[in-house]
């Protein structure tokens, strides 16, 4: 049991570094800049979606305020031995992170909607399909198994495809934030994988958008 609580220990302060770390970027980083893989107004080659640029910040903003509600409720976990749980205040922060992503999500399939009905920009799909993306994951040092989930679809010019899989992403935590508020409801706390996948999901989500983000500043 010891040991149990030190991994959890060691795994809940990575998370929170992560977090704390990404937090504040995350809107500026999350998928930033595929706008200009579409057609921008009267069908221009040249000018940026403005529209699907505006769909990506506003889910942003929106998975920014459910990432900060995590860390605290993370926190909350991380110090229950020390200060104890408050589960009253944990279901208001539960409550409201579910609402924020339930609209990030409702945001993303507007955004889906929109890229589908959206022609590509043909100057930007021969640049992704060119693109060296072994060189500059590693030049960049990034991991490669969320990197190569994002190259998958870029590689193939499927930017609506990346947007997609960061639809999956928002409704897996969704899933997670829903199955731990069914247990605080009740003031019992879910088994430590659910936390576990929790913080990990968030982690590789974060990891996603901005490796996306990355790709699109480069090829800008």
């Amino acid at each position: 049991m010891k040991k149990i609580k030190k991994y959890v220990l060691l795994m809940v302060c990575f998370g929170l570094f992560t977090l704390l770390v990404g937090m504040n970027l995350y809107g500026l980083v999350n998928c930033n800049g595929a706008g200009q893989g579409y057609e921008g107004p009267g069908r221009s080659l040249t000018t940026e979606n403005s529209a699907i640029d505006g769909y990506i910040i506003d889910a942003a903003g929106f998975y920014f305020a459910v990432k900060s509600d995590i860390e605290g409720f993370l926190k909350s976990i991380e110090l229950q031995d020390s200060q104890g749980l408050d589960y009253k205040g944990l279901n208001i922060v539960l409550d409201r992170a579910i609402a924020n992503m339930k609209a990030a999500i409702v945001t993303y399939e507007t955004l889906i909607r929109e890229a589908e009905n959206t022609p590509y920009n043909e100057n930007v799909q021969a640049i992704l399909k060119t693109f060296d993306y072994g060189a500059f994951m590693a030049f960049y040092r990034l991991n490669p198994f969320v990197f190569e989930d994002a190259a998958i679809c870029l590689k193939k010019g499927d930017i609506t495809g990346v947007f997609k899989k960061c639809h999956a992403h928002l409704v897996h935590i969704l899933e997670l934030l829903q199955v731990i508020y069914s247990q605080t409801s009740l003031n019992k706390l879910p088994g430590l994988h659910i936390i576990w996948q929790l913080n990990e999901t968030c982690c590789e989500a974060s990891m996603f958008g901005s490796y996306v983000a990355r790709i699109f500043a480069a090829i800008r």
